[in-house]
């Protein structure tokens, strides 16, 4: 069944916070002898359309099901009004007006968060659950604030390097649905564009420091990346060549104004035929199968950005559990939920992630598509590293000074200028 605006109240391209009220029985296993707590929950989430609110409400659902709740439509703000919905959720933290539980991501993000008193420790209910043998190593260390207290629960992972391409353009222009490098990529990206439609789709300032940050790592390699976030290697020529193929690929994309384009309306691009291809994460599938209904390997293509083949730049959604909290145990009982097996698999099935968790039983594989069972085995055997734009490496200030550099270069594409600030940047 659609879920819909008027059903939900909860389909509009806002940030808002759910109210669970009533009474909360058991949810998950490790509480299934003792009764829940009873009362309001306040939940804070920027995911209200496409299938990051199937995926949402999803999790209530099986949360529901667990822990019976009402849950109710408490107010929205534009997710893309100019203050964004970071700006509303710190206004409410520094009113000390916390919702109890709410969106944040693992990695460098989440550790500042902490940092600054505005979440409250989990490690109690990491014990409780048996979490640190149930996540994978590579992300534990993510979920940590400075002082090693755990600060977030995952509830899905998401691979960011990934090529997303329309087979019927690249078939008709000769071009490869699966470049091994950049080189590659630009070749065919020019075969398209001299066959009439653009060569690369690329979205708003998010989607440049986006493509940014992967043609990057294609060209310094997962060492390499990691030694940027130590502070090292932005004045290298590595560094220099990815700008350049940076700056290249800029030209191959569509002319639109940046600054009023999202991801999705570039994915379009690439699901009509007026794109060749897109360099975004993997939650563009879910759009392309589950929004624009196409089908995977016909409709619309994938692969590995090219150069990353073998790695997995990840990002992680978490939530959190505020300092402050009005109803805590209802907020750990949320919690408990997001970490759950069953949670785990009934929103990463409607979102288009993978689930966070390593346990997952062999059957679990049939509640997932083609391309979520792939991206499975490519986490399990890759190597990973963390997404600058999704909050995992480095700090907000860090990326503020970057996305102050990248705001210049795509105006003037000056790669040297771009390099130095940079450099700049990494030095604080």
């Amino acid at each position: 069944m659609p879920i819909t605006r008027r059903g939900l109240l909860l389909g509009v391209p806002a940030v808002g916070a759910l109210t669970a009220l009533a009474g909360y029985g058991r949810a998950g296993a490790a509480r299934a002898s003792a009764p829940g707590p009873s009362g309001q929950l306040e939940l804070y989430s920027w995911w209200t359309e496409g299938a990051d609110q199937n995926g949402l409400l999803a999790l209530l659902a099986d949360f529901k099901g667990r822990a019976p709740l009402l849950a109710c439509y408490n107010g929205a703000r534009s997710s893309r009004a100019a203050a964004g919905p970071q700006a509303e959720l710190e206004r409410r933290l520094a009113a000390g007006d916390p919702p109890d539980s709410f969106q944040c991501h693992a990695g460098a993000e989440l550790a500042g968060r902490a940092t600054a008193g505005r979440l409250a420790p989990l490690d109690q209910l990491y014990r409780q659950q048996g979490w640190a043998e149930r996540f994978p190593a590579e992300l534990l260390p993510r979920l940590r604030g400075e002082d090693g207290g755990y600060y977030g629960v995952p509830v899905g992972i998401h691979r960011t390097n990934m090529l997303w391409s329309n087979p019927a353009v690249l078939s008709r222009a000769g071009a490869d649905p699966a470049p091994r490098t950049v080189a590659e990529l630009l070749d065919s990206a020019r075969r398209v564009a001299r066959s009439g439609p653009v060569g690369l789709a690329v979205g708003g300032s998010w989607s440049c420091r986006h493509l940014w940050e992967t043609v990057l790592l294609a060209g310094v390699g997962p060492q390499g990346w990691d030694a940027l976030w130590r502070g090292t290697g932005w004045d290298s020529a590595a560094v220099a060549a990815a700008l350049r193929d940076l700056r290249d690929l800029l030209a191959l994309s569509n002319p639109a104004d940046r600054s009023m384009t999202g991801w999705e309306d570039a994915t379009a691009l690439v699901a009509s035929g007026q794109a060749g291809y897109q360099v975004m994460g993997d939650w563009a599938e879910a759009y392309l199968r589950g929004t624009l209904a196409l089908r995977p390997r016909v409709g619309y293509d994938w692969a590995a950005a090219p150069g990353t083949d073998g790695v997995f730049q990840y990002m992680s959604d978490t939530f959190t559990l505020a300092a402050g909290a009005r109803h805590r145990e209802a907020a750990l009982a949320w919690l408990a939920e997001c970490g759950s097996l069953d949670g785990q698999l009934a929103f990463n099935g409607a979102k288009g992630a993978i689930p966070a968790r390593t346990d997952l039983p062999p059957q679990a594989l049939a509640l997932f598509g083609p391309y979520a069972r792939w991206s499975l085995d490519q986490w399990r055997d890759g190597v990973a590293v963390g997404s600058l734009t999704h909050g995992v490496v480095a700090s907000a200030a860090w990326g503020a000074r970057i996305d102050a550099a990248l705001t210049v270069f795509l105006a003037d594409r000056d790669v040297p200028r771009f390099q130095d600030a940079l450099v700049r940047a990494a030095g604080g």
